[in-house]
């Protein structure tokens, strides 16, 4: 088998596997930037004096980036739900607010009940008692978020965070 990969300003952007009858020269036009290559040949590899070489690793993310990631992360846990008494509750910024006012109707009768919707589909019938519990879980879920990430944050600017995989974990 004959292999051809094509390079674009020193880098394997394609490999082509070329049939067995096919020349390199016959299949593409001289200016396509194909030269020959291996089945060890991959996209991304650096290609010079004639010579195919791993990439080279990507540069560590700059502190602004760590902190944009962070705060993505942050705002991705607070927005992604949580489930509370069996319920799947969402805790999308629309949900939060009617979660506040279905617990300040809950504070002010303790007879009020709902059927609320859970962010899996499904109709929970809910008390006064249940709600109050999840706007409380609620509350503390988000809470969670902003403590983790002022830790986070105050990590990445001492330099004891300096990957994604870090930040990852510590919102595990």
């Amino acid at each position: 088998m004959t292999f051809a990969a094509r390079i674009y300003n020193g880098v394997v952007v394609e490999v082509v596997e070329l049939p067995a009858d096919v020349d390199l020269a016959d299949a593409f036009h001289p200016d396509a930037g194909f030269v020959e290559g291996n089945g060890a040949v991959e996209v991304g590899m650096i290609y010079a004096d004639g010579e195919f070489s791993p990439p080279q690793p990507p540069p560590p993310p700059t502190k602004a980036e760590l902190l944009a990631y962070a705060g993505d992360m942050r705002w991705r846990r607070e927005t992604g739900g949580i489930t509370v008494a069996g319920v799947a509750i969402a805790t999308d910024d629309r949900s939060k607010a009617m979660i506040v006012g279905a617990r300040v109707a809950a504070e002010a009768n303790g007879d009020w009940s709902t059927n609320w919707h859970g962010a899996d589909g499904q109709i929970y019938p809910i008390d006064s008692v249940t709600m109050i519990a999840i706007s409380a879980a609620v509350e503390a879920h988000v809470n969670s978020g902003f403590a983790t990430f002022a830790a986070v944050k105050a990590d990445i600017e001492a330099g004891t965070i300096t990957t994604r995989a870090e930040i990852d974990a510590a919102f595990a």
